[in-house]
């Protein structure tokens, strides 16, 4: 079955900022991205601490897009320059409840008391 793909709102909007900032970022970004949906768990790197349970992969210098696999679904949660990007995709989890209802549904419950922090 192949992965449905969301982005969150935050992810939408940062994305519109650095591509309108940087032309050349959007064909990097849109490439990782193919890539990250052909093989998610091989791309990105999983992550600790407040981003347990997500996944990020290098875009071309220092850019990064954090994103998380539930079930059959990616979902983008934050794309910025590596130096922004883990302060704000913490902030970024807190909103998948409110975000993506069908998909806390069928969440693990520890995985729902890591968002809750």
């Amino acid at each position: 079955m192949p992965f449905k793909i969301r982005r969150t709102l935050e992810f939408r909007d940062q994305y519109r900022r650095l591509i309108k900032k940087n032309k050349p970022l959007q064909s990097k970004i849109d490439d990782k991205i193919r890539q990250i949906v052909a093989n998610p768990t091989t791309i990105g790197k999983p992550k600790t601490g407040n981003l347990k349970y997500t996944r990020g992969s290098h875009v071309a210098d220092h850019f990064v897009i954090v994103y998380m696999i539930i079930e059959y679904n990616i979902i983008f949660l934050y794309v910025d320059h590596h130096d922004s990007v883990y302060k704000e995709a913490p902030k970024v989890l807190g909103n998948i409840e409110y975000e993506f209802p069908e998909l806390w549904a069928v969440m693990s419950p520890d995985l729902k008391r890591h968002l809750k922090r």
